[in-house]
């Protein structure tokens, strides 16, 4: 006789609520917490878009992750997710809502288009947002309007914001530079992995005079750190690395800050840049 496991009989519970819509909403009203997890997550994959808002506007826990559940993107889910966050405060869906604007976004390696990204400062949920993670999340091609208002709309409020790797440039940083120096609760900030010249991202740095809580703080290393080809150019990086740093200070004292290069095409390994240089194999 084969004995299954707690994780085993959520997924088998979640599945045949699922075969239920009606039952499945009309149950979240006396459905444990530990069962919103693996239910959301089969109503996620399975695109149940009515369990889906129902769920998110009774969910239990601060921090809602939805980007890790997509492995393509689809729109009428995501949408249905924004839509019942929205509901969470306007309509009291449940007695478990949240009676608070959420506090962590997490969205990542997700593909937003132009009108998901249009949502965000419209959603009053995110007004008291503390923690916005969009790693991975391609922005390259996408007006950064919207999430310059959002940043704009959650300054007094945002403590920590996660950017890497969303395949930004200068343009786009110009952009968000005058909301980032709203932020004056800012504790964490990461930026890797995004295509800024020197100039621009010493632009930003010397506008964040007002980050006095920051206590980490990671950027890529500028474009001018790199050779035609791309590969990582050590006499540029250990003499403008120091520079950003020294202009910085003039403005307010860092107190951790790291700048790190693309994974070296020869051995995968980053250069970065924090209390002093630290290279990649290549060139130790």
């Amino acid at each position: 006789m084969s004995v299954q496991t707690p994780a085993t009989l959520r997924k088998q519970a979640s599945q045949a609520l699922l075969r239920n819509e009606d039952l499945a909403i009309s149950a979240l009203e006396q459905l444990p917490m530990e069962l919103f997890p693996e239910l959301f997550k089969e109503a996620f994959k399975g695109r149940h878009t009515r369990i889906v808002k129902a769920m998110v506007a009774a969910w239990p826990f601060p921090c809602l992750p939805v980007g890790t559940l997509m492995k393509t993107p689809d729109l009428e889910t995501f949408q249905a997710v924004l839509d019942a966050v929205d509901m969470q405060l306007a309509r009291k869906f449940h007695p478990r809502c949240l009676r608070s604007p959420l506090e962590t976004l997490s969205i990542t390696g997700y593909i937003l288009s132009e009108s998901d990204l249009n949502d965000f400062p419209c959603c009053h949920s995110l007004c008291q947002l503390k923690h916005l993670d969009m790693r991975g999340v391609v922005l390259l091609t996408l007006d950064p309007m919207p999430l310059r208002l959002l940043l704009e709309t959650v300054a007094h409020s945002l403590q920590s914001l996660d950017l890497e790797g969303c395949g930004m440039e200068d343009s786009q940083l110009t952009l968000l530079t005058p909301a980032l120096n709203l932020c004056s609760l800012l504790t964490k900030v990461n930026l890797c992995d995004n295509d800024f010249s020197m100039p621009i991202l010493k632009d930003l740095l010397l506008h964040t005079a007002n980050w006095s809580k920051m206590n980490g703080e990671q950027y890529p290393a500028p474009l001018e750190c790199y050779d035609d080809l791309g590969y990582i150019d050590t006499e540029r990086f250990l003499h403008i690395c120091p520079e950003l740093i020294n202009a910085l200070r003039a403005k307010r004292q860092p107190k951790r800050i790291v700048f790190a290069t693309d994974t070296c095409h020869k051995c995968g390994v980053r250069c970065v840049y924090d209390l002093g240089p630290r290279l990649c194999p290549c060139w130790q």
